[in-house]
């Protein structure tokens, strides 16, 4: 028996703190050298780019969009599976989870992903926030107004005494009103950056979630103090949204390290300028989950986390939202046909 999961169904099963419990042991199962990741790849579909509605800047020449697929393997969560999905294409992004249960190794569910990875990407951020942003942030500031901007935020308020919130993007409109449904949904103040470099001030936090395919702000703002930063919208070696002045200067981690040094701009950009090179980057999200790896340490001032989703990650939320799914009768279920006597 297979379970099919629709976006709807999967809303009903979990809250924001139940993603961050999952990605927390899933991370912890893969530092702990249990689980596996296969980083994402990239299949480009040639052709003249449609509209840059739908590509955020992140296409090389000569391709219209792209085919991308992720993997990863968690046995002690029981689970293992694909992310595949399309991207650049005027349907918008098409993308499906194939989950197997590693105990029995029957495919166990196929999931649409849209929901879990909204709620996914802030749990990572936030579980990175909590083990390396300085004790006692309180201003953040918060690059994006779109709908990750909000479950980053939601997030984020998990794991910090949040106070005041500054957010920046490029639509005066879009932040304004993103700033007005936030402040009164969390009960915090949180006001629109006229500027990046007012977006910064004296924040202790940043987090930057975007399409830019540049640096969404000039490092050297940075205020000159403990503070830590995540950069969660790029995802390919071409593009970055931190910059090298901050990157440099950062403790860095990633998400999964041999995926994180090869896919991060962030991280192939100023390896390819000379400036870093991959010993910079000091560990992964699963070493520090784990204990492997020590955090902030007492001499560091930025603490940088990049990440852009990994199927340790996918693999960690999809088996938690499976057992739940069973568990509630939530999900429609049907069979395929194995096995099969191969006669002619």
């Amino acid at each position: 028996m297979v379970l099919l999961l629709h976006n709807h169904e999967i809303r009903e099963l979990m809250d924001l703190p139940d993603y961050m419990d999952a990605v927390e042991a899933g991370y912890r199962d893969y530092g702990n050298g249990a689980g596996a990741a296969f980083p994402r790849h990239n299949l480009w579909i040639q052709g003249e780019r449609q509209s840059e509605e739908y590509t955020g800047g992140h296409l090389p020449a000569g391709s219209k969009a792209s085919f991308k697929f992720k993997a990863g393997l968690l046995p002690g969560l029981s689970g293992a599976g694909v992310n595949a999905y399309t991207a650049g294409l005027p349907g918008g992004l098409e993308t499906f989870m194939f989950l197997f249960d590693t105990d029995t190794g029957a495919l166990a569910a196929i999931m649409e992903v849209m929901y879990l990875s909204w709620l996914k990407t802030a749990a990572v951020s936030a579980l990175a926030t909590r083990h390396l942003a300085p004790p006692d942030s309180s201003v953040l500031a918060l690059f994006s107004t779109g709908r990750h901007a909000r479950s980053q935020l939601y997030a984020l308020t998990k794991v910090a005494d949040i106070q005041r919130v500054q957010a920046y993007s490029r639509n005066a409109e879009n932040r304004r009103a993103f700033c007005d449904k936030m402040s009164a949904e969390l009960g915090i103040e949180v006001v629109p950056a006229d500027s990046p470099t007012e977006a910064l001030r004296d924040a202790d936090i940043v987090t930057a979630i975007t399409t830019s395919p540049r640096p969404v702000f000039d490092g050297i703002n940075l205020p000159d103090k403990p503070l830590h930063i995540n950069g969660l919208g790029a995802h390919y070696p071409f593009v970055r949204e931190i910059d090298s002045h901050a990157v440099v200067n950062s403790r860095v981690f990633v998400d999964v390290l041999h995926q994180g040094i090869s896919e991060n701009g962030e991280i192939v950009i100023p390896i390819q300028e000379g400036l870093i090179d991959e010993t910079h980057v000091v560990g992964d999200l699963g070493s520090l989950v784990a204990g492997l790896v020590p955090g902030r340490l007492p001499d560091t001032k930025w603490t940088l986390f990049l990440s852009g989703g990994t199927g340790v990650d996918d693999i960690a939320v999809a088996s938690r939202l499976y057992r739940r799914a069973c568990e509630k009768g939530v999900g429609t279920e049907f069979h395929f046909n194995q096995p099969y006597e191969f006669e002619i």
